[in-house]
C-alpha cells in the first residue's frame, strides 16, 4: 500500500507514519470555530439576561471575547501537546533506526 498519500496512512494498519501532523491545523480551525460559537453563546446569552438583571446581562456580554481567547488558548496547548508528542514519538523513530544502522 503506498504510505505516501494522506488515505494510505490512513489505513496502515502498522502505524508506521502518522497522520496527526497533517491534520492538526484542521483540528485547530475546529477548536477556533468552536470557541467562536461558544462565545457566541455567552453574548447571546448575556444580551438574554440583561432583560432580566442587567449587571449579569452586561457581564455575559462582556466575558464573551474573554471566553473566546481562553477556549482557543487551551484548544492551542492541547493541540501542542499532542504535536510534542508524536515529535517526540518520530524523533525516538529515527534514533533507534540510526542505532540499528551501525
Amino acid at each position: 500500500m503506498d504510505t505516501g498519500t494522506f488515505f494510505g496512512k490512513l489505513f496502515d494498519f502498522s502505524f508506521k507514519e502518522f497522520i496527526t501532523l497533517q491534520i492538526i491545523k484542521y483540528l485547530y480551525i475546529i477548536g477556533i470555530i468552536a470557541a467562536a460559537i461558544s462565545a457566541l453563546g455567552v453574548a447571546g446569552g448575556g444580551f438574554a439576561a440583561i432583560q432580566y438583571d442587567f449587571g449579569k446581562g452586561i457581564l455575559g456580554i462582556l466575558m464573551s471575547p474573554v471566553v473566546f481567547v481562553l477556549l482557543t488558548l487551551l484548544s492551542r496547548l492541547v493541540l501542542e501537546a499532542i504535536v510534542a508528542t508524536f515529535r517526540i514519538a518520530e524523533n525516538t523513530t529515527k534514533l533507534v533506526e540510526l542505532e540499528e544502522k551501525h
